[in-house]
């Protein structure tokens, strides 16, 4: 597949992804697998903490075109976690440390063209790797995650895989946007923002190069461009940046209209059109305030949703786009307008996905629960943070749904050495790369000093579930905001655990690790906790935790092995819960709907019973039977009848007034 609008450049697959020869270290026998592949997807949702953790071996024979040669040919690996090893024909050609980005090889000299080339790709998820993540609540899956392609460029063109400096890690290649629009002020009058284009001459001579760059709306005309010749050095690899004034911008409003601009440009070597590249541009102002949470272009934009990981059912992380199409759609219909993709970054697809729906998100490095032990593996783990965090920024930078850069998630959970340092570390890489949108940390404990480094900061809080009471949410929250009023706090995470096979008759505190997790609880704690969120303006964005059911090989509770429940979907995206309606009744205002809660609740007792319906209309009213129990106002969403069940079969049915259509039905046996 040629890239879109290329000239020389190709972007292919050419074969990759399919019938790899994959032998590991944990069975000798060699497994033909097509990619994106892992090695865990079985053994690492199944629970009892024994997933296999080591060495993987790709190979494959390829055939390369023999028009190739005389070009730059790179490897692109899409991710693979977490330490890979590219040989092509008995030759190594590099290593990558980071198992959720994309990076890049060159090849051009290690090829036989028009012939067929040995590609080797070794991949450990070994526990001995020091990097981001050393340990977290989710299992890591081995091998090649997302899938392979060719990047075949002229000599003279966009560099696909600049070089960057840092003191930690001195220079390196990192895979990267050839192009990226810098926004620095912008409003409804006029946006201002920068062109930085990553150029490259790979040849012994240096050369004329022109750049044309424009900015097109979405109707294809130009709005503004530029036109510029320099001279470029052999084997020079220079960076580019030109500024550009939009006047009365078309602004990106989230939901209600996420308008996109396109930056096209155009690099002509010595006269002749060598390679372009295009971008989606998304202009928009963001801030967020200590007393009224987040702004989008100087309004008050509240940030509500769900915390999602790239994960499927036997697949692990080596998900397809429908798959994660899947996820974003389910999830969709919740009326959400937000996600914090967690704890890593994910696939393109979803970025692009988020962008074209308006949708917001928080994207993030997998720098979880410690930084290390001591002062030697805090170092190595610290230079590998800090170039994830390059990846990360320098790979996703130009996608308008992306509004703020997640530094760590719950760093000062698990004993080590004070990561206060490394955080700073990688808050000095998102402002040396952006200064449009903030930077933000989750923190388990509120008052560490890491959540005072970035921008702003986000609680995972789990007051009546891991400890106190439901109530004590609110009042956390209060103190917090009053202790601290000039800094924006958000909740990062918040949930419970419910197995939909579980229930009780009336909601109560369980035990959080437990066998048993009523789908009942779930129910009543979000309930409140969203009570509580929507009466706190300053909460900067909510995010639930978690979108769906996900695998961690080292939990057993709620009736599930190797699985944690808190999702308010199923793993395998089929079942929503209860609680996943309460958020729709609360948020989606485009489609009226009610909903009978425990409806999987089909034996329960005879007699008077609580019968809970949620609803996003006015009025609704109860049959029991076919005998009316009465008509209620829907308040908060929420409407509860007493209504008595007879022993055997009772048909439970409710009703809008006035629109049959609108109604909903379950059927329960009483004993």
């Amino acid at each position: 597949m040629v890239a879109a609008m290329a000239v020389t450049t190709i972007v292919c697959a050419n074969g990759l992804n399919n019938a790899w020869q994959l032998t590991t270290a944990a069975s000798k026998q060699v497994k033909t697998v097509d990619l994106p592949y892992t090695w865990n997807g079985e053994d690492g949702q199944d629970g009892g903490n024994n997933y296999f953790r080591g060495e993987g071996v790709y190979t494959k024979e390829v055939e390369v075109p023999a028009d190739w040669k005389g070009k730059t040919v790179y490897m692109k690996i899409g991710a693979a976690n977490m330490e890979t090893t590219l040989s092509v024909n008995g030759e190594q050609i590099g290593s990558h440390i980071g198992g959720y980005a994309s990076f890049m090889m060159e090849v051009t000299q290690s090829l036989k063209y028009g012939e067929s080339n040995t590609i080797e790709i070794k991949v450990s998820n070994s526990k001995d790797i020091v990097s981001p993540p050393l340990s977290a609540d989710f299992t890591f899956y081995g091998g090649i995650l997302r899938p392979l392609s060719w990047v075949v460029k002229d000599n003279c063109s966009f560099n696909p895989n600049p070089v960057v400096k840092n003191k930690l890690f001195g220079s390196k290649r990192i895979a990267a946007a050839s192009t990226r629009v810098e926004q620095y002020q912008v409003s409804a009058d006029e946006a201002t923002v920068g062109l930085r284009a990553f150029l490259r001459n790979g040849t012994a001579e240096s050369a004329s190069f022109r750049l044309k760059s424009r900015l097109e709306d979405a109707s294809g005309k130009v709005v503004c461009s530029t036109d510029t010749t320099f001279e470029v050095a052999a084997w020079n690899e220079p960076e580019v940046l030109l500024n550009w004034n939009v006047k009365r911008p078309h602004l990106y409003q989230g939901k209600s209209d996420p308008y996109m601009y396109r930056e096209i440009s155009e690099l002509y070597v010595n006269g002749q059109l060598k390679d372009t590249d295009c971008q989606p541009v998304g202009l928009r102002s963001m801030r967020i305030d200590p007393a009224n949470g987040f702004y989008l272009n100087g309004q008050p934009y509240r940030l509500y949703g769900v915390c999602l990981h790239e994960e499927m059912p036997h697949k692990g992380r080596a998900v397809s786009d429908e798959d994660r199409k899947l996820s974003v759609d389910v999830m969709r219909e919740t009326g959400l307008n937000y996600f914090r993709l967690a704890h890593y970054q994910h696939g393109d697809f979803t970025y692009n996905y988020l962008d074209s729906l308006g949708i917001f998100c928080w994207t993030e490095v997998p720098v979880v629960n410690s930084v290390g032990m001591n002062d030697s593996e805090n170092k190595v783990f610290q230079t590998n943070a800090v170039s994830q965090m390059y990846e990360l920024v320098m790979q996703l930078y130009n996608h308008p749904s992306i509004i703020v850069w997640g530094l760590s998630n719950e760093v000062n959970y698990q004993p080590g050495i004070d990561p206060t340092y490394t955080i700073k570390a990688l808050n000095e890489v998102v402002k040396s790369l952006d200064r449009h949108r903030p930077s933000v940390v989750a923190a388990m404990f509120p008052e560490k000093l890491t959540n005072f480094v970035p921008d702003a900061y986000a609680v995972n809080r789990y007051d009546g579930w891991y400890y106190g009471k439901i109530e004590d949410f609110g009042n956390v929250m209060d103190e917090l905001h009053e202790k601290y009023p000039y800094r924006p706090i958000g909740v990062s995470e918040y949930g419970v655990g419910a197995n939909v096979t579980h229930h009780q008759d009336i909601a109560a505190p369980i035990e959080e690790g437990g066998q048993f997790h009523p789908e009942e609880y779930q129910s009543h704690f979000h309930e409140s906790y969203w009570k509580m969120i929507k009466d706190r303006p300053f909460i900067w964005s909510s995010s639930v935790w978690a979108g769906f059911d996900f695998a961690v090989d080292s939990r057993n509770e709620g009736g599930v092995p190797g699985r944690n429940d808190k999702g308010l979907a199923s793993f395998d995206r089929q079942t929503r819960k209860d609680a996943f309606y309460w958020y729709k009744a609360n948020w989606n205002k485009d489609e009226t709907f009610v909903y009978i809660t425990s409806r999987r609740y089909t034996e329960r007792k005879a007699g008077v019973q609580a019968i809970r319906v949620y609803a996003n209309c006015d009025e609704v009213e109860l049959f029991v039977n076919g005998k009316s129990q009465g008509v209620q106002k829907v308040s908060d969403c929420l409407a509860i009848w007493q209504a008595k069940l007879k022993k055997g079969k009772n048909t439970i049915r409710v009703v809008a007034p006035g629109n049959e259509k609108l109604s909903d039905e379950v059927v329960v046996t009483a004993k």
